[in-house]
């Protein structure tokens, strides 16, 4: 008896190596091919596998677990109170959206546009700025950068929101 348990430690162990190097492979799989692999593992009647990717899925809130972040899932504009251009909002607003859709589509994520890309964070990439120094001038940035990524972007993002929606 001896000698078998001095055997399964090194298979345990083995096993435990697998299942942490498999861990740190689906975190880094971005949410379309987290969806993806999670039906080719359902499937396949793989359940330790599909477990696992249907907890990350939980975890990101993505695939058959979105619904409950849709929800919460809202743009947050704060602009400084200099702003009187009373189509700045607008302007700000589908500028930022579309940045947002950029990003996702870049990372393959379902998840919330917003979650890890403020507004503040958009200002700054794009005007080089912070939003609590926006001015009434920075409007015609914001419809310049709309102007020249809005048409591409929501073509590409709508057939990603489908792919993300199917799943």
């Amino acid at each position: 008896m001896r000698r078998a348990s001095h055997h399964v430690a090194p298979v345990v162990a083995l096993v435990c190596l697998a299942s942490l190097a498999a861990a740190e492979d689906i975190a880094t799989l971005s949410d379309v091919r987290l969806i993806e692999e999670t039906r080719e593992a359902v499937g396949a009647q793989d359940a330790e596998t599909a477990l696992d990717l249907l907890t990350e899925m939980q975890r990101r809130g993505t695939g058959i677990f979105a619904g409950e972040e849709t929800a919460r899932c809202e743009e947050v504009i704060d602009l400084p109170e200099g702003i009187n251009d009373w189509r700045f909002k607008g302007a700000a607003r589908q500028a930022y959206i579309t940045a947002a859709k950029m990003q996702a589509l870049e990372k393959g994520t379902c998840a919330c546009l917003f979650d890890g890309f403020s507004f503040d964070n958009f200002t700054s990439e794009v005007l080089g700025k912070p939003d609590s120094e926006l001015i009434n001038e920075d409007r015609a940035e914001l419809e310049g950068y709309l102007t020249q990524h809005q048409r591409e972007t929501e073509a590409r993002y709508r057939d990603h929101e489908t792919v993300c929606q199917s799943m």
